[in-house]
């Protein structure tokens, strides 16, 4: 299954260390046709929900229109940025007193 993702060029960094193919663009109008000329190709599109803020509606309706699930994700690695250090930051998710 090829996935493809969308957004910030750091966004798309982490997925492609995954093995997704990625498109770094920042501006709605060009997310939305992206979206729309390629879902067909991928199996699971994932977008940076920066990147989305103003099309919301167009993407869930598409979202409920094409086979290929579409997610509208917060930057996986914003997690670590708010924590005071990494360490803190696993024991915490991890539940590790």
């Amino acid at each position: 299954m090829k996935g493809l993702a969308i957004g910030s060029e750091r966004f798309v960094t982490f997925f492609r260390l995954l093995g997704f193919i990625g498109f770094e663009s920042e501006d709605k109008n060009e997310v939305l046709n992206q979206i729309k000329s390629k879902v067909s190709s991928y199996g699971l599109i994932v977008i940076d929900r920066s990147v989305v803020k103003g099309i919301e509606k167009e993407i869930d309706e598409l979202s409920m229109k094409v086979e290929p699930p579409i997610l509208v994700l917060d930057p996986p690695y914003r997690v670590f940025e708010t924590a005071t250090s990494v360490e803190s930051e696993v024991k915490r998710v991890m539940k590790v007193f």
